[in-house]
């Protein structure tokens, strides 16, 4: 094969995969039970391997070690079934055990957390970001976390 063909099919190779990697937004995991898990890359995910296990690392706080992959490739949009959020969903996020942050909020919006019989718990008002931290009570039960006219069941076990 002659240097320019080489080049030329170099080059070819590389503008494809440019174009390709213009186009991924996530990192899609198929695993041999037929489900999938997408990940944003604007995030930045780290990919290893560990015991056979594919490990995605997102930022400090996330790690996933995920067994049983079938394939892993780049997609256009999220194919793991699950919608983006548009300007108005709410977004719930367990930060750890006692405490959930509430997301996507309108600038202070009203979170409050009630119990099953109506007595409020807590209340609070979202940041500039939208953004909300609500303490969960240290009983096991089931609460009521409401924004505005939209109510949330949480379970705490």
């Amino acid at each position: 094969m002659s240097i320019k063909r080489i080049i030329a099919t170099s080059a070819t190779l590389l503008l494809g995969l440019m174009s390709i990697n213009a186009a991924a937004t996530h990192l899609t995991v198929e695993l041999k039970a037929g489900n999938k898990y997408s990940f944003l890359l604007a995030d930045k995910p780290v990919i290893t391997f560990s015991n056979g296990d594919l490990v995605v690392n997102g930022d400090a706080e996330t790690s996933y070690s995920i067994d049983g992959v079938k394939n892993f490739h780049f997609t256009e949009g999220d194919a793991s079934g699950v919608e983006s959020l548009s300007a108005g969903d709410i977004r719930i996020v367990s930060l750890e055990e006692a405490t959930i942050q509430v997301q996507n909020l309108e600038k202070s919006s009203v979170v409050t957390l009630v119990n099953v019989s109506g007595v409020v718990l807590s209340s609070v008002k979202a940041d500039a970001e939208g953004s909300a931290i609500v303490s969960l009570p240290q009983a096991k039960g089931v609460y009521i976390l409401s924004v505005g006219s939209k109510s949330f069941k949480i379970i705490r076990k």
